[in-house]
């Protein structure tokens, strides 16, 4: 082989690296976006959660009221039908959340 042959060699190896290396470069870009919304669907769940905890803590607190009392009390009871909504709407979002972090997960893959 000559050294025209080798450096037609050097010159198709340098090249198809090039070609590698753009086309690679949007992918690892496009992983770093689903990475960083993945950090922030996980930020939100972790948020979601601890609303859900101190929603529920505060209804087990109202219904140790009620049963401690033995009074039905109106204001009370509306509390706690608020109360008990808030916990659906936040265990829905919560769920929500959770099915949006699996299909980015799923997409990565």
């Amino acid at each position: 082989m000559n050294v025209y042959g080798s450096i037609i060699i050097l010159c198709t190896t340098i090249a198809l690296s090039g070609s590698f290396l753009f086309a690679l470069s949007p992918i690892s870009r496009q992983r770093r976006r689903a990475i960083e919304k993945l950090r922030l669907v996980n930020e939100a769940l972790i948020g979601a959660e601890e609303n859900v905890a101190r929603l529920q803590e505060r209804h087990d607190v109202m219904l140790k009221e009620i049963c401690s009392y033995y009074l039905v009390n109106s204001e009370l009871q509306e509390s706690l039908v608020a109360a008990r909504a808030a916990i659906n709407d936040a265990s829905g979002f919560v769920m929500e959340l959770r099915r949006l972090q699996l299909n980015i997960l799923n997409s990565l893959s």
